[in-house]
């Protein structure tokens, strides 16, 4: 059923599906299917369902089941009979020297009996016929199931089978692995065929061959048990009994091994020789390693061919590697098949070594060079490497290179003597475009790193562009390393031969070898030759000859000496002036940087050097002038030359000019409004000018270039009114504007230049409002004197009432005092009360509710807050700045009390922001936000710890001090700009006390104090560190960061805003040195013995303060000023934090703060200079803190959110308890991904332990954790504990049969595994030994030993048995099997894949497809044929194989598979499928007859196949049967298509038939395309009669309806008009003898049809050539000839005339002619009167 759809799919292309024909199939073949695919279980259910208990596919259900469990235990047997073997060998008892030792005697015995018995448990439970006998089993059951006649040749065949005996010998031949289990079962079979013949009568002695010829199964089993017997008779006589004991014997292989070594017969003889060989082969072998391993003299190589040329050629012929060599070579021949190209490896590598010797040997004698020299042992060459043999005969040797090279090229061997010179005595230099690329980029990090350096010490604030190259991790400044030079200096020297040479091959070369010659040292003579004993010896040139040598080389390539000065140049230092070129090249430590540029290795440290010397020394030309030689092909210098170019304006006197050349005109204008002030007007004015004229630059930039340009010119103007000026430049101009400005006006006013007096204006404005300042500092002095009634007066003289209301108004903003506000806010609401503002009222009521806050202090402490009274909101930010928390707690309640329905500026919201604010400053950091650098820490880790230290502070001893640690600081950059002779004196270490330090001479700007990241350590004592407690200070009056013990003193600092002010007692001390120290008195003791105790305290408790530290003024900018220096002491305080939020009103707000402020502190852990361990203290006791409040206000659903933070605050606090160095915040590990994230990021930093830690307690999957900590330790080589961590994430597959390699884990765990199996060895330039013995042990691998590695040797891997591990306990049997054959090992894979009864599917996809993708398919099938030779076990994976290449449509592969498989029913149809695929015509399938040859020849075979075992009943169940009926049928369609083909391509090629249809048609198509090729044949020939022949066979032989092909034929004739061979055709068909009378008048009616086309005569004579006159009447009304029609059909017998002329009638209504219609009426009316005469009267 099958081969029928099968056939039927290759005949039509389209697919079909199988599953209708399997539901029509019977039941026999659904079970005989389950069978064939293995599927037992449901080949029980169709036999239960069906009743199928008595077919004989029942038998064969049981017998396949017996014999698959039969299988499992035969290789448990065998597996233990290994165990068994490898205890024997590994046991202790030993051989006596008599014989063999009694226990191992017996032992041995008892193993065999136990093999024995073993081997007859597994055939007797197949062969068992007790309990249901199995059918097939039965002695008599071929006799009786094959219909075979007594006298056919088979039947003594078949009487001579015996169905146990041949299941026994199936098992030894296709199922053992050892020789002992196939030796049991072929005995087994043995005996079982003996009992069977002797049932019979017969003896197996006596069984002969048969008459025709045909080898019987007892014949078959003679033959193999006799070379057994050989084989083994032969491993006695060559085993000794020693050699027995450790495995001889019997040999180690199976009957299926047996019969491949017995190839190509099955004979003794096949067998002798190939072991003899083997042995040959083994002995010479063993011989030559021997004799390599001979301990030969410790001499050069050199001179050990020196000494074996000096033997006579006997002895060298004798020489023992000689000797074997050439056994080895003629063994090697004699295995090689006659007529094959195989290569000769060994004896051209033989060849090589011996060459090379000679030459090397005659360049050394002075015999002439046709002399023939010969060496015993020529691999003693491989001591050493060509190169370093040539270089010795060159230099130490002094052999003249002339020569050698001569000889080198007689010999042709590619050994270059000027590259042996050059590699020898000169540097090398190489081209490499990845490090071209690689230093590229790096040339810019550095470049851009030093010009960055050093114009951030010329510019201060200026920001400049940086390179767009990568960023490199290392610090080209800091960590760069000083180039060593690979060069030995023991290596030879340059010598006048060795130039004189390369200059008559090169003299370029010798130009650039002089070049890269290194200097000579020392000449190192290893030994004496004649030459020196003669004082011939010749000397190295030295280094000024070799410098006078290029400098004339270099006069004659002029082009070349101006590249490498050009390129030298920018390199060459003060030292190398005056000298030339050439000396200062030669030898040079830095010329592959001149002449490979950034392709030299040393090329970025040279270039790096060269360019900081000329930065240093400001040289500009020379840095610019570098970057332009060697950076042409370096995209993006420009930020390089204009940070260069920004140095030279910052440092250069005439600066100005290299601002022109700079590119980035952002960065030009910012340098020109910087340093303007520097240079002359007309230069300023000539580059802003410039500036503005670039279109590139921004509008505010140009703004401010313009507004600059405008003021120079106003300045051109002023100067130009006096002639000489009054001011020598502008700049002294400018500043007598800002210091007199009045001076300038008087000025320009009595020079009558109005414009430019508002020009200068616009400058220097004098507004309206300097007149209202005026009337307000008048009216705030009369005020502050009590003087309110000349108060009053003045503001009643100001004559607008407007400026009035501005005076008072901005009066009373800038008050201090109360008595003045209330002044002020009477005099407004008295006179100006209708035109003030509802803003304006709320200050006046604000200044009430203020006085009621003041009211509430102490009153010793309202002076500090009076001045407030006025902004009651900033009076209490003043009380929270000092820490009166509790004075702050009753100001709140008194706004409380006043704010309900009073509008005075702010509300409550406003309050509790100010709150909140300053919340989270009690948390703030008091150190700037730095990456962590070291594992700082301090010694307290919880609060209890330090109450402990707040305990011991008492005494002052207890006290642990900071580290202290003398150094130089650096100059801050603040104070670089003030310039005081003192600063210099910083750069001295501190340990020096006569040097004084003397502070600058005027205090330095807020923007001028040293930032507060630049410093870690007190810049004063240089001891003490900053950390989160011992907090930085600014000095006022020096600017620098200070510690808290070293800033303890206050004085008076001019121009600062708070006085007095802190300052270092460095500058206390210098300011103070005149004044005599008065003695501390008792609160300056206090107060100096709390600044010395640890605020640690200030953590736990709300700090109390004594003295107001902070003030607040009514001025915003004042208070901004202010708020910026602000900070907590102690800090951060969660104490205070939820002090001050316990004021707040609403507490699930304040929960969520404090949720925040948990974030921002998790931000600063990874900060040095912080106790992370406090901080995570500090943040649960927030967050226990806003659990409480959350509590409070009854919101229960913000207590999961608490809880949540609470257990990523546990999460930081594992991170910073392992030191983990990047901590990450709250806010990224907040989402599950983010956690995620950071559990990647610990595995990548190889915190395993910690990353399994964060994943246990985040809830996060551990599988990752555990996969990457196993392969960590799987790249450490510690394959026991990857096992274990493997275990706890990897899984085996639920599907072992599932069509995939497993999960990605196991994957990558094999993947870096098979990576690991063979790692790289990397090996110096110079290390030829090793590379020698490696190409030495590759050779003898390779080439000596190929025949005897066994296959799958690299499974003995440890990685590879690692591999195995994880595939097979943990992966799918398709990952094992594309192991097994990716790495060769293609036995295994099909092994595997039999004992696990893999699917299908999983042989396509793991053995099959690679296979034949790589060209493997030829070793698949002999494997295939190896492990089963009758196939029988891959019928179902070669079936599915057939498909899957059908369905690809790879139909040579699956005729290559079908020949292999022998199915030739499906060959011949694959081989049908070749011969009609995509032809167009007949002449291309003439071409392709041979395919359709092909097809017989396979059909014939199958015939003879099938003839031969005809009385068989056990056949193959995957080829394709066919009865033999079938097979002649389509034997005779093939060759009736050839006949077909013939016909056809001899027409088409005479030009008398084409074929226009397509497809092509066949006789393998349908019978409506076999009658389209019968009728091609016929219209094909010359005529019709050529091919009828053949057209009346085909419709013969396939029964197709001839008089439709006829007509089909006759109409194409008239298509064609050949009207003539209608005629012959018509003959033809009623000559055939098989047609009908009336086929031929049914032929014309077909072709009248188309009677449009037919001319009128031929149109007669067809009707007139049909017989039948009714077929004439329908012959005439088809052409509409009605006349005619109705003259023949009057003439016919009454009755059909009537009918006939009633047809006419009718045909001629429907036509319209009437005239007929009425003749046909009238006959028909007067014809009845006629009737009655009878038929005569129609005479």
């Amino acid at each position: 059923m099958s081969g029928r759809n099968e056939l039927h799919s290759r005949l039509h292309p389209h697919p079909q599906s199988s599953l209708i024909p399997m539901m029509f199939s019977p039941p026999e073949s659904l079970l005989a299917s389950c069978i064939l695919r293995g599927n037992f279980a449901e080949a029980h259910q169709v036999l239960f369902t069906f009743n199928l208990k008595s077919s004989p596919s029942s038998g064969e259900l049981m017998f396949m089941e017996r014999y698959q469990e039969v299988i499992q235990e035969l290789a448990q047997v065998e597996h233990k009979i290994e165990n068994q073997n490898s205890d024997a060998g590994s046991s202790t008892i030993r051989r006596t020297g008599s014989g063999r030792s009694t226990l191992q005697a017996i032992g041995s015995a008892a193993a065999a009996g136990m093999v024995f018995y073993s081997i007859s448990d597994v055939t007797d439970k197949l062969l068992n016929t007790s309990g249901d006998p199995i059918p097939m089993l039965q002695e008599d059951f071929w006799i009786s199931t094959a219909l075979v006649e007594p006298t056919a040749p088979l039947r003594e065949v078949l009487e001579d089978l015996s169905p146990p005996a041949m299941a026994a010998f199936d098992l030894a031949c296709s199922q053992c692995q050892l020789w002992k289990t196939c030796k049991q079962l072929l005995e087994t079979a043995e005996r079982r065929l003996n009992s069977s013949l002797e049932r019979r009568g017969r003896r197996i002695d006596h069984v002969l061959l048969n008459a025709d010829g045909i080898r019987g199964f007892p014949v078959v089993l003679q033959q193999i048990s006799k070379s057994l017997n050989y084989l083994l008779m032969s491993a006695s006589q060559t085993k000794s009994e020693s050699v027995e004991e450790k495995g001889g014997g019997p040999p180690r292989c199976s009957i299926t091994e047996l019969l491949q070594m017995c190839w190509p017969s099955l004979s003794e003889d096949c067998v002798a020789s190939h072991t003899t060989l083997s042995q040959q082969l083994d002995q010479v072998l063993q011989s030559l390693r021997e004799a390599l391993e001979l301990p030969e003299p410790r001499t050069p190589p050199l001179s050990s061919l020196v000494e074996q040329a000096a033997q006579k050629a006997p002895e060298a012929e004798a020489h023992p590697v000689q000797i074997q060599t050439q056994l080895l070579q003629k063994n090697l021949g004699k295995q090689t098949p006659s007529g094959s190209r195989q290569m000769d490896y060994l004896g051209t590598f033989f060849s090589y070594c011996s060459t090379l010797a000679a030459v090397l040997l005659q360049s050394l004698s002075s015999e002439p060079d046709h002399v023939e020299v010969k060496v015993g042992n020529p691999f003693v060459l491989l001591q050493q490497s060509s190169s370093q043999l040539v270089s010795h005969l060159l230099f130490e040797r002094q052999v003249p290179p002339e020569r050698l090279a001569a000889l080198l090229a007689q010999e042709n061997l590619s050994l270059s003597v000027p590259q042996v010179i050059v590699s020898c005595c000169c540097e090398p230099l190489a081209l490499c475009s990845s490090r071209q690329s690689q230093q590229t980029s790096s040339l810019l990090t550095r470049l851009g790193t030093l010009a960055q350096l050093h114009a951030s010490h010329c510019l201060d604030d200026l920001p400049l562009s940086t390179p767009s190259s990568p960023r490199t991790t290392e610090n080209p400044t800091l960590e760069r390393k000083p180039y060593s030079s690979p060069r030995d200096s023991s290596l030879p020297a340059l010598t006048s031969s060795a130039l004189a040479f390369l200059k008559s091959r090169s003299k370029l070369l010798a130009t650039v070898a002089c070049l890269g010659a290194s200097p000579r040292l020392k000449v190192s003579k290893p030994s004496l030759s004649w030459k020196e004993l003669r004082g011939r010896r010749e000397v190295p040139l030295a280094a000024e000859q070799v410098a006078r040598e290029c400098e004339r080389l270099l006069e004659q390539f002029p082009l070349f000496e101006a590249f490498l000065l050009a390129a030298w140049e920018p390199l060459r230092g003060s030292l190398q002036q005056g000298q030339s070129l050439a000396v200062n090249l030669c030898g040079w430590a830095s010329l592959s940087t001149v002449l490979l540029g950034l392709h030299s290795p040393i090329a970025l440290d040279v270039l790096s050097e060269a360019f900081e010397e000329s930065l240093v020394a400001r040289d500009w030309s020379r840095a610019l002038q570098l970057t332009e030689v060697y950076g042409r092909d370096v995209d993006d210098l420009s930020s390089i030359k204009d940070a260069v170019l920004s140095c030279a304006v910052a440092c250069d006197k005439e600066g100005w000019q290299y601002l022109f050349p700079v590119k980035d005109a952002s960065l030009r204008s910012r340098l020109a409004l910087q340093f303007v002030d520097r240079w002359p007007l007309e230069s300023c004015l000539e580059i802003l000018a410039y500036c503005i004229s670039d279109t590139a630059v921004q509008e505010g930039l140009k703004c401010e270039l313009q507004r600059k340009l405008a003021e120079l010119q106003v300045y051109q103007k002023i100067l130009g009114l006096q002639s000489p000026p009054v001011w020598c430049d502008w700049q002294t101009l400018r500043s007598c504007c800002v210091e007199d400005p009045s001076t300038v006006m008087n000025m320009i006013l009595e020079a009558q230049e109005y414009e430019l007096c508002e020009e200068w204006g616009c400058l220097y404005p004098i507004p309206r409002e300097h007149l209202i300042s005026l009337h307000q500092k008048h009216l705030l002095h009369l005020l502050e004197r009590r003087d309110h009634d000349k108060a009053l007066q003045l503001l009643r003289r100001i004559p607008d009432p407007t400026m009035c209301l501005e005076v008072t108004e901005q009066s009373l903003d800038q008050h201090t005092s109360l008595a003045t506000s209330h002044f002020l806010a009477n005099y407004l609401t008295t006179h100006f009360y209708g035109q003030l503002t509802a803003v304006r009222h709320r200050e006046i009521q604000a200044l009430y509710v203020g006085s009621k806050i003041l009211l509430t202090l102490p009153e010793q402490h309202r002076a500090s807050y009076s001045h407030l009274s006025s902004n009651p909101l900033f009076m209490l930010e003043q009380l929270l700045m000092n820490m009166k928390v509790d004075w702050a707690t009753v100001a709140v309640q008194t706004l409380q009390q006043l704010l309900v329905g009073q509008e005075i500026g702010f509300t409550m919201d406003e309050v509790d922001s100010l709150l909140s604010r300053y919340a989270e400053k009690a948390l703030d950091f008091p150190y700037p936000q730095r990456e962590k650098r070291s594992a700082f820490s301090l010694s307290t880790d919880s609060v209890i710890h330090l109450q402990e230290i707040v305990h011991q502070a008492a005494d002052p001893e207890t006290l642990p001090r900071s580290p202290s640690a003398e150094f130089s600081p650096a100059a801050p950059p603040g104070i670089s700009s003030i310039h005081s002779p003192s600063l210099r004196e910083r750069s001295f270490p501190p340990t020096q006390p006569s040097q004084e330090f003397v502070p600058p001479a005027t205090p330095p700007a807020r923007h001028q104090w040293v930032p507060d990241e630049t410093e870690s350590i007190c810049m004063v004592c240089c001891r003490e560190h900053f950390t989160m407690f011992n907090r930085r200070h600014h000095c006022r009056r020096c600017g620098r960061l200070v510690c808290s013990s070293c800033s303890t003193k206050k004085m008076v600092v001019e121009g600062c805003r708070e006085n007095p002010a802190r300052v270092c007692d460095q500058c206390y001390s210098y300011c103070n040195k005149d004044v005599p120290e008065e003695p501390s008195e008792k609160p300056e003791a206090l107060d100096s013995s709390k600044n010395e105790s640890p605020p640690y305290s200030f953590v736990v408790r709300v700090p109390k303060a004594d003295e107001v530290e902070w003030i607040l003024d009514l001025k915003e900018e004042e208070n901004e000023l202010v708020r910026s220096e602000f900070y907590y002491e102690q800090a951060p305080s969660a104490s205070l934090c939820i002090a001050i939020l316990n004021l707040h009103r609403d507490s699930i707000a304040c929960g969520h703060q404090l949720i925040e402020h948990c974030c921002r502190l998790s931000k600063g852990l990874t900060n040095p200079e912080v106790d992370a361990g406090l901080l995570t203290d500090i943040m649960k006791q927030l967050l226990f803190s806003a659990k409480m409040m959350f509590v409070k206000a009854g919101q229960s659903q913000d207590l999961a959110l608490c809880d949540s933070y609470i257990s990523k605050v546990d999460v930081l606090n594992i991170l910073v308890a392992a030191a983990y160095r990047h901590v990450p915040s709250l806010d990224q590990i907040l989402q599950p991904a983010a956690v995620t994230r950071l559990r990647n990021q610990l595995l990548e930093a190889e915190y395993y332990q910690l990353g399994v830690e964060v994943s246990t307690k985040t809830g996060l999957d551990t599988t990752g954790a555990w996969h990457a900590w196993g392969m960590a330790c799987l790249k450490a080589g510690n394959l026991t504990a990857a096992r274990e961590k493997f275990s706890r994430c990897l899984k085996p597959p639920f599907d072992l049969n599932q069509l995939n390699h497993g999960s990605r884990l196991v994957q990558d765990v094999v993947e870096y595994l098979e990576s690991t199996v063979r790692p790289f060895v990397s090996l110096q330039d110079d290390d030829y030994f090793a590379t020698l013995r490696e190409l030495e042990a590759t050779l003898r691998t390779q080439s000596l030993s190929l025949a005897v590695i066994p296959e799958g040797k690299i499974m003995n891997n440890t990685y590879y048995q690692e591999c195995l591990f994880y595939l097979h306990n943990y992966s799918t049997n398709l990952a094992i099997i594309s192991f097994y054959v990716r790495h060769s090992c293609l036995r295994e894979a099909l092994l595997h894949l039999l004992n696990k009864e893999s699917p299908p599917e999983v042989f396509i996809e793991g053995i099959f497809q690679p296979s034949y993708k790589s060209g493997k398919l030829h070793t698949l099938e002999n494997l295939l044929e190896s492990i089963d030779p009758t196939l029988e076990s891959w019928g179902k994976y070669l079936i599915a194989a057939c498909q899957h290449l059908q369905k690809k449509n790879y139909y040579h592969i699956l005729y290559e598979l079908q020949q292999f498989m022998k199915d030739q029913v499906r060959a011949a149809m694959t081989c049908i499928r070749f011969f009609s695929h995509k032809a167009k015509s007949y002449t291309e399938l003439g071409e392709k007859l041979s395919w359709l040859l092909k097809a017989k020849d396979h059909l014939k075979i199958y015939l003879q196949e099938t003839s031969r075992s005809s009385g068989r009943k056990k056949t193959t169940f995957f080829r394709k049967k066919m009865t033999a009926a079938d097979v002649s049928r389509h034997m005779n369609t093939l060759q009736l298509q050839m006949e077909v083909t013939r016909f056809l391509h001899r027409c088409e090629s005479a030009g008398t038939s084409q074929i226009t249809t397509l497809p092509l048609p066949t006789l393998f198509g349908n019978n409506h395309m076999k009658m389209d090729v019968a009728c091609k044949v016929m219209l094909g020939g010359k005529n019709v009669e050529d091919g009828f022949g053949i057209a009346f066979r085909v419709l013969q032989d396939f029964q197709l309806d001839a008089a439709m092909t006829y007509c089909r034929a006759a109409r194409q004739l008239v298509e064609k008009e050949k009207y003539s061979e209608i005629q012959q055709l018509l003959k033809c068909v009623s000559e055939s003898g098989m047609a009908a009378k009336s086929d031929g008048d049914t032929i014309l009616l077909n072709c009248l049809e188309a009677f449009k086309r037919i001319p009128p005569q031929e149109l007669e004579g067809l009707i007139q050539a049909i017989h039948n006159d009714d077929n004439k009447v329908r012959a005439y009304l088809i052409c509409c000839k009605l006349r005619s029609a109705y003259l023949i059909a009057v003439k016919q017998e009454h009755s059909r005339a009537t009918a006939l002329v009633q047809q006419v009638q009718q045909a001629a209504k429907s036509s319209g002619d009437a005239v007929v219609q009425d003749i046909c009426a009238q006959w028909l009316l007067t014809s009845h009167p006629r009737g009655a005469h009878g038929p005569g009267s129609r005479k």
